[in-house]
């Protein structure tokens, strides 16, 4: 799998929020399940922009233990800067920045071979991570039934090594 360095501008997200342990996603699928709740609102989001393309982003604690503290998880899509967050859903900013980028193609369970890789590849390389948040970026909405067939593209935010 090919790594690239994008620019990427400030993007505005739109969507619904948990707070959850890496073990009891894994377990109870909690993601995946939220993933699927958004996509069924996703008609409430006005001013969507880029459609059909919708995002999963990760907000890490700082230190996170991923066996100890739970992350914030947002599903969601693009929205115009005015666009305004339905009843139970959140507004969320990713930065302008460098993002490094992995494109994944494979089983959603076994996308935690693409996140080993990209931080394994960002170790070695000449930047380092720029935040403790990331995201995944669908091109396409998938159904539940689609598990084995998933597409992504992973980015973390990076900064060049001093």
């Amino acid at each position: 799998m090919e790594i690239k360095i994008v620019e990427r501008n400030s993007t505005r997200i739109i969507g619904m929020k948990i707070e959850t342990l890496l073990r009891d996603t894994r377990e109870q699928r909690i993601i995946p399940k939220l993933q699927q709740s958004f996509n069924e609102r996703l008609a409430e989001v006005h001013g969507t922009v880029g459609l059909p393309a919708t995002y999963g982003i990760f907000i890490d604690p700082p230190n996170y233990n991923p066996d100890l503290d739970p992350f914030t998880w947002i599903a969601g899509v693009e929205v115009e800067a005015d666009a305004k967050p339905p009843a139970g859903m959140v507004s969320y900013e990713l930065p302008r920045g460098t993002y490094a980028s992995l494109a994944y193609h494979g089983n959603i369970d076994q996308a935690g071979a693409a996140y080993d890789q990209l931080f394994q590849w960002i170790n070695e390389s000449e930047y380092v991570q720029a935040g403790t948040f990331g995201f995944e970026m669908y091109t396409e909405v998938h159904t539940s039934c689609e598990r084995e067939c998933s597409e992504f593209l992973l980015h973390f935010p990076v900064r060049l090594r001093l």
